[in-house]
């Protein structure tokens, strides 16, 4: 006698072979979901925190000594003294020239969690603020010696604290010491 198709404990089988094989290989995908998750996250923090990272080290490379920072290229602000009217928070304000040698003031202020960019061609009148970093934990200018340091945490989603790196800490020298 001819059989068309499949018995019963044929299908049965087939079907706790796949189930045995999806179990052991589910946990393998998780993994894979989980890591493609983490290296996008960790690619995007990368790319914000290195472009904020080369725009001042660009403006301290150029910098010159300007009498209205106490002669020094770079002034650095705590909330105690701040230069402008309705700013709040840590500020660095560097003397510098635009991209045809032109002299300008560029400020980094961080207000609240955000990372806030001013420039102008005088220091009492910058032009407006531009976010070019936001959800800041952390974030604090040091100068000290003719070098910028600075510090950048920034604030990630529950499910990757502890699985990307999101801070930078950073210099910008000012001086090149050939003693």
């Amino acid at each position: 006698m001819k059989k068309n198709g499949f018995s019963l404990i044929e299908i049965l089988v087939v079907t706790a072979i796949m189930g045995i094989v999806m179990l052991i290989s589910s946990p393998m995908i998780n993994a894979f979901i989980g890591a493609q998750d983490r290296l996008y996250n960790q690619s995007k923090v990368d790319s914000r925190l290195n472009e904020v990272v080369e725009f001042i080290k660009r403006d301290v490379r150029n910098s010159r000594s300007d009498s209205s920072l106490g002669g020094e290229p770079v002034g650095v602000f705590n909330d105690d003294t701040l230069l402008s009217e309705g700013t709040t928070g840590k500020k660095i304000i560097i003397y510098t020239t635009d991209l045809n040698g032109n002299p300008k003031y560029v400020q980094y202020t961080i207000v609240g969690s955000d990372l806030k960019l001013k420039d102008g061609d005088s220091f009492t009148t910058l032009g407006d603020n531009s976010i070019i970093l936001s959800n800041i934990k952390i974030g604090e200018f040091k100068y000290q010696d003719k070098i910028l340091l600075f510090h950048f945490k920034i604030d990630v989603p529950k499910r990757l604290e502890g699985k990307v790196r999101n801070e930078v800490r950073d210099v910008g020298i000012t001086r090149i010491n050939l003693e």
